[in-house]
């Protein structure tokens, strides 16, 4: 079984591991990936393997503790949470278990292990290790084949310093009890190496281990034998508080001297979401109604009760009522740092021309998070009022001769703001009349969707005017200005004012 069975390996920490068939565990079953022969697909697989600090071994010496390390996943390779595993030995009794009961509940991402070790110094041979799983009431089993070399009776050398390895996962923190999933983990595997007077590795020493602080972690292996090449593991979960974490290690010599090592800080951090701690927001709220396909960013930000960001890959999904959200393939976005992105588009519908926008997220226990933003599609056509109605304005009556009007651009469909970065400008105006805008352009984005202010300067003091502007003269009209209103995209408004100076 096992010629073919390594056949078919998926990753697990640093090594592979073995995809086992179901149907009670003889050859003849069937298995999630094609079985040798033919056999029919089912929805689990089981597949174990024997670790070292994360990475497979095929032998091991009669006085280390190693770790058997199984994985339950569903027809598209998911780890199942929540299954019993049941480990074993099969052939020489060679190993026991720790725990006793040889029984260990997969993880969020399917993973069971516990700790495995050779009955007496003495022991060799070669033995099987399996584990065996009942999913949806059908039986599923793995095995993998080690060898155990006896250790015999030579004196151990005397420790002379205990160095710090490695951590797994290595570079990133481990996560709170309660917030492990997809790349987040709850527990790091720690190794060390105790070495002799002259740095060479220590074969069946004895190392103790203890962590700081004790209160916040747990600490799953106490003592540990040194191995051939004078390693030696120990691992730790998480509790529901983030903190640091160090992990000492510590052998005796034959004089009862007390020899250390201490490993690099663990950071323990990053939870679930919390409430208040979850907001989205848009790059730019005022679009261009007109124009399918123009987008905006929609950012989410996530943060645990902390103040740190959740850790990656949390998912946020988003809908509206209006225009057109996300991605067809995820229909949201998966964090990093604590934030992540989607487009919001231009499309029908297009309803009055405000979309609402509103982001979820889940965090266990039933609880789900949501936070909601609006998104205008001005439609137009734009024009210029009387600040503070909603009146059109149609000319420009000017007491003097020179003179500033201050007017309110909207969006005339409903009365809110229009596309930002839309730039006012004159268009045209009657000759020997000099017209500008001083001010409100290009036009800001508006969260509120209120209008925009912005003033037009015009001069009729020009002595070439016809007729000549005349401050105590009589309020007529002798010309026009002419305003436009271009989208970045653009889309354009022209709006025409009757000129009236006094002559």
């Amino acid at each position: 079984m096992m010629r073919w069975i390594k056949a078919w390996a998926f990753g697990l920490a640093a090594s592979a591991i073995l995809v086992g068939c179901g149907g009670g565990g003889g050859e003849t079953g069937s298995c999630t990936f094609s079985c040798p022969g033919g056999g029919t697909d089912v929805t689990y697989a089981v597949a174990v393997d024997v670790q070292r600090g994360g990475t497979s071994v095929e032998s091991v010496s009669s006085t280390e503790t190693v770790q058997a390390v199984a994985r339950v996943v569903d027809e598209s390779n998911k780890g199942v949470e929540g299954v019993l595993v049941t480990f074993s030995e099969s052939g020489a009794s060679l190993l026991k278990f720790a725990p006793t009961a040889a029984t260990a509940l997969t993880d969020s991402d399917g993973y069971a292990s516990l700790d495995i070790s050779a009955i007496s110094t003495a022991s060799a041979g070669a033995t099987t290790v399996e584990a065996s799983a009942s999913v949806g009431g059908t039986s599923y089993d793995a095995e993998k084949s080690i060898s155990i070399s006896a250790s015999g009776e030579d004196e151990v050398a005397e420790p002379s310093a205990i160095n710090f390895v490695s951590v797994v996962p290595a570079g990133q923190a481990i996560v709170i009890k309660g917030a492990g999933g997809n790349g987040r983990s709850e527990s790091a595997t720690l190794t060390f190496k105790v070495v002799d007077e002259n740095n060479a590795p220590i074969k069946g020493a004895t190392v103790a281990f203890a962590v700081n602080p004790v209160d916040k972690v747990t600490l799953n292996i106490a003592e540990s034998i040194s191995d051939l090449d004078g390693l030696v593991t120990t691992t730790v979960h998480s509790g529901t508080e983030p903190t640091s974490v160090v992990v000492t290690a510590t052998a005796m010599t034959s004089d009862n001297v007390a020899v250390t090592g201490q490993s690099d800080t663990l950071v323990i951090s990053n939870g679930v979401a919390m409430e208040g701690g979850f907001e989205i927001v848009a790059e730019t709220y005022n679009l261009d109604g007109h124009v399918t396909g123009e987008t905006t960013a929609v950012s989410a930000f996530v943060r645990d009760a902390n103040g740190n960001p959740v850790p990656d890959g949390l998912a946020v999904s988003f809908t509206t009522d209006f225009g057109g959200v996300a991605s067809s393939d995820l229909g949201g976005c998966l964090t990093v740092n604590g934030t992540c992105d989607v487009d919001f588009r231009v499309q029908d519908p297009r309803g009055e021309g405000l979309a609402t926008v509103i982001a979820t997220v889940n965090v266990g226990s039933g609880t789900t998070l949501s936070d909601s933003i609006e998104i205008n599609m001005a439609m137009g056509p734009y024009v210029a009022v009387d600040v503070g109605t909603t009146t059109p304005t149609g000319s420009f009556s000017m007491s003097s001769c020179k003179e500033t009007f201050l007017l309110d651009l909207l969006d005339a469909s409903s009365g809110r703001s229009v596309a930002a970065g839309t730039v006012i400008s004159v268009a045209a105006s009657t000759s020997d009349v000099s017209a500008s805008i001083s001010s409100g352009t290009p036009v800001l984005d508006s969260p509120s969707f209120t209008p925009t202010s912005f003033t037009v300067e015009i001069d009729a003091t020009s002595t070439a005017l016809t007729p000549a502007c005349n401050p105590n003269g009589t309020l007529t009209r002798h010309g026009f200005i002419q305003l436009q209103y271009v989208t970045p995209r653009g889309t354009t408004y022209p709006q025409f004012f009757a000129l009236y100076y006094p002559s």
